[in-house]
């Protein structure tokens, strides 16, 4: 696999990051062992004991770092600099270790610690600062960190491209332009067509795709960034082109230049084990919780309507793969399963007990056990049904990357019941950013709307 710029800079700082804590820790013994403490301090468990934890230790900070995008150098603020955020993260590190320490009774020196925190931010902040010195003489050589290609030699791209010439500095570099009209000009080159984005990425080795042609339809740019998103690079569009809902997309400013981010083929480290692990859990326990009412419900449908309370839909699951998804039975017994969905609540379909099920959307309930089944999540896009799926153009499958949701940005923005294409831009921004913090801010935001009975069908 093709290692970009971007990501060559993050692994040669997660080297000098990890040097500069192993310095620090040892720095943070030998002043307590053998520097002015010991002479007031007991003595403390041998250094092999502590060596062991080490290495643990280490890979929790690199871990926490990239929570905190210490090594994402494309989203590098002058608002925030970048001590700043090493001040944050290392204090939180230092924290998850002396809670961890708590929880398994391990028995270490708090001075140690505490010094070693002081060493950490010390060493680390000079590491870092010695590595951009010698980064910013490398651009100053021709060395670039953020490849970028613009599809759109228009003024927009124009436009673009004089941007990044002030950003060189910090190891922007413009590729070239791929348009199907314009031809090249003075510090402006055209290297290709539209049609030869793949090869023009691997070519020049591409990190990131900026569109300014506002002329190109909005399922061409989706179409686009199905066959680039597999690249290992970011994909952006400067946003006129679309609109921005206020909360909903990450702009990213590249000066004076807001750009809607589509998709990063790069993900972190939520997707995946850890994200399965907070649905099995956060499921079970609700699950328990709820169950009460979950027999109330159930009761209360089969006394007003017959059995059964719980039906089974067709739906699919990440990979195209199909699975039952449950819900309350909301409609008249003699209803067909896959019939068209209601208007409104005031549809004759729907039973009594169905209209408060669907407008505090407890109908949804049952999916719980999807998400312990693992077939669905706690937050993910909207679940289809296999016949709204068979009519999927190739780029509206990249919604089957990831497992449909219980909930989710579609959701908790009021825009459950619109149609497929009217909320991409909502499941390609939540694909894009998954995160533990993402999450529970739309499971949060999701209580309410149950309560009030917002934002359902």
């Amino acid at each position: 696999m093709r290692v970009n710029g971007a990501s060559k800079i993050a692994l040669s700082l997660k080297a000098t990051d990890s040097l500069m804590a192993a310095v620090a820790f040892f720095t943070a013994y030998y002043l307590r062992n053998y520097g002015p403490f010991r002479l007031f301090l007991e003595s403390i468990q041998p250094l092999k004991v502590y060596l062991a934890a080490l290495p643990f230790a280490i890979l929790l900070l690199l871990l926490v770092y990239n929570i905190f995008g210490l090594y994402d150098q494309t989203k590098r603020s002058k608002v925030f600099p970048e001590s700043f955020l090493v001040i944050k993260a290392t204090s939180f590190w230092v924290l998850l270790i002396m809670v961890g320490s708590y929880l398994y009774k391990y028995d270490y020196s708090r001075i140690i610690v505490i010094v070693f925190y002081l060493f950490t931010l010390l060493f680390i902040s000079l590491g870092r600062n010695l590595f951009r010195i010698i980064e910013q003489k490398y651009y100053r050589q021709g060395y670039s960190l953020v490849k970028i290609l613009i599809i759109g030699a228009g003024p927009p791209g124009r436009q673009l491209a004089r941007k990044l010439g002030d950003f060189s500095q910090i190891g922007y570099r413009l590729v070239g332009f791929l348009d199907d009209r314009a031809q090249s000009r003075k510090h402006f080159p055209v290297i290709g067509k539209v049609k030869d984005i793949a090869r023009v990425i691997n070519k020049y080795a591409v990190d990131e795709v900026y569109i300014t042609d506002p002329t190109l339809a909005h399922s061409k740019v989706l179409d686009l960034m199905t066959k680039v998103s597999k690249k290992n690079l970011r994909f952006r569009v400067v946003s006129s082109i679309f609109d921005l809902v206020s909360g909903t997309v990450d702009v990213a400013r590249l000066e004076s230049i807001p750009s809607l981010e589509l998709w990063r083929s790069q993900q972190g480290f939520w997707p995946g084990y850890p994200k399965r692990i907070f649905d099995l859990i956060f499921a079970s326990i609700l699950y328990v919780a709820i169950s009460p009412l979950w027999l109330f419900i159930s009761c209360a449908i089969i006394i007003s309507d017959g059995s059964p309370a719980v039906l089974k839909q067709k739906r699919v699951g990440r990979g195209g793969k199909v699975f039952n998804m449950l819900k309350f039975r909301t409609m008249k017994k003699n209803t067909p399963k896959y019939a068209d969905p209601p208007g409104s609540l005031n549809d004759e379909r729907i039973t009594a007990i169905g209209k408060f099920l669907r407008k505090t959307s407890l109908d949804e309930l049952p999916q719980l056990i999807n998400v312990i089944a693992g077939s669905m999540s706690m937050v993910g896009p909207r679940p289809e049904m296999p016949q709204k799926v068979a009519k999927y153009s190739k780029w509206q499958k990249k919604r089957l990357e990831v497992k449909p949701g219980l909930t989710g940005l579609w959701q908790i923005l009021g825009r459950k019941d619109l149609p497929l294409e009217e909320n991409l831009e909502y499941d390609f921004y939540y694909i894009n950013n998954q995160s533990f913090f993402l999450d529970m801010t739309i499971i949060v935001k999701t209580v309410p709307l149950v309560l009030l009975g917002k934002g359902a069908y």
